[in-house]
């Protein structure tokens, strides 16, 4: 059996609504699977769905791991939910995405602060209040019509 330095850590936790994953280690056929679980439990703990997963601590990744990741976001956009992955500019797993083109699939940010921000809800800027149209004018009154004479 493959010592505990094969053995990806998991971190997780929550900034606002928004559920954060770190992945360190190696993410093989051997080790993804006790990853998947992981990665369903974050699903279910959670009823708006906004996830990220940050790579930028493994040190080694392999095909069943870009499949376990590409299961994760299928299953989050059948909740509706974003999962945005961290990815660093450089470094094994970069290449894996680039050449398997998974780049292409996934919301990809370089850093954590980026992508937990792409996923919170963003309020309105205070110095650029909503531009609002001004009422429209009322219709002026309408002018009562003369009535005939009187009949006795």
């Amino acid at each position: 059996m493959a010592g505990d330095e094969n053995v990806p850590q998991v971190q997780s936790w929550r900034v606002g609504p928004v559920r954060v994953l770190r992945l360190a280690g190696e993410l093989d056929a051997v080790t993804v699977p006790n990853v998947a679980v992981r990665l369903d439990e974050a699903l279910l703990t959670f009823e708006e769905v906004l996830m990220v997963v940050d790579l930028t601590q493994v040190t080694f990744i392999a095909s069943a791991g870009v499949g376990a990741l590409v299961e994760i976001r299928q299953k989050v956009q059948q909740r509706q939910g974003r999962l945005v992955v961290v990815l660093p500019p450089q470094g094994r797993a970069r290449r894996l995405f680039e050449l398997t083109r998974m780049v292409d699939h996934f919301e990809i940010r370089l850093t954590l602060p980026a992508a937990v921000s792409a996923l919170r809800p963003h309020e309105p800027h205070p110095l650029l209040p909503e531009r609002t149209k001004p009422a429209p004018k009322p219709a002026p009154a309408p002018t009562p019509t003369p009535r005939g004479p009187a009949s006795s």
